[in-house]
């Protein structure tokens, strides 16, 4: 009932606020999954909306009877939301290609689970880093910032004022590029350990032939790689928290550039 009773001013700027915050979350990886209800989403939604009426100071609009400019506006909310999930999926996508790249070397690669959020089969330790991801991501908060940013991208961008430029394509290029940095900084402790195993198995098969190589690889190198993984975790928290603070960071410069 307190929606009704809005100027209609007021509404249509809810109507704006609601379309880009619905376009972040059905896109962020930790609610994008297919197993989550679309009820959910569009429940939290509006509370989120809702919520974050009152803290914008945002100029009145008007559209009525500009059917057209309502569509483009929408539009570019719709656009706004989905880049600003995508910058979220890359760092993820990152961390996920690290443990399919681990994983490989380990000999898990033909052991694959289902992932909930595309429902495709990926490896047993590219599931472990992502959820490991995640739960750093709450850990620390993170969340926080990624609200953080959404407020600012209204302060920055008010609803008809989105703007599209060649900066922003290379902004994403640079951040999906950095998705592969990602995924090598965090498997790196368990690929170069696995790199000079296979090293040692090779030189080992050459100096004694009699020796069933392949019999002892396979173990040597789960054995070796889980125990590496658990030595790097610590490690790999600390580099997320910086990654995820720098994607902050990241997320507030890009909405720079739709003014």
């Amino acid at each position: 009932m307190l929606l009704l009773n809005l100027p209609i001013e007021q509404f249509q700027i809810f109507l704006f606020v609601l379309v880009r915050v619905g376009a972040i979350l059905f896109s962020i990886p930790f609610l994008e999954a297919r197993n989550v209800p679309m009820t959910l989403k569009a429940v939290l939604a509006m509370a989120m909306s809702v919520m974050l009426m009152p803290q914008l100071k945002l100029p009145p609009i008007s559209i009525s009877g500009d059917p057209v400019v309502l569509v483009l506006g929408i539009m570019g909310e719709v656009a706004v939301g989905l880049i600003i999930g995508l910058m979220v999926q890359l760092l993820f996508a990152g961390v996920q290609l690290a443990g399919q790249l681990a994983g490989f070397q380990m000999g898990f690669a033909i052991a694959n689970v289902m992932d909930p959020a595309s429902s495709l089969q990926i490896p047993i330790l590219a599931q472990f880093l992502n959820l490991f991801a995640l739960m750093i991501f709450f850990t620390i908060n993170a969340h926080y910032y990624f609200i953080k940013a959404l407020v600012d991208a209204f302060e920055l961008i008010p609803p008809l004022a989105v703007q599209f430029n060649g900066q922003i394509l290379e902004l994403m290029m640079k951040t999906g590029a950095d998705a592969f940095i990602i995924a090598i900084q965090v498997g790196a402790p368990v690929m170069v350990a696995l790199l000079l195993v296979n090293v040692a198995l090779g030189l080992t098969a050459r100096t004694v032939p009699q020796m069933q190589i392949f019999v002892v690889a396979m173990p040597l190198q789960i054995v070796l790689g889980l125990l590496f993984l658990g030595f790097s975790l610590p490690y790999v928290s600390a580099f997320l928290e910086h990654a995820f603070s720098k994607m902050g960071h990241t997320i507030v410069a890009m909405i720079g550039l739709f003014k």
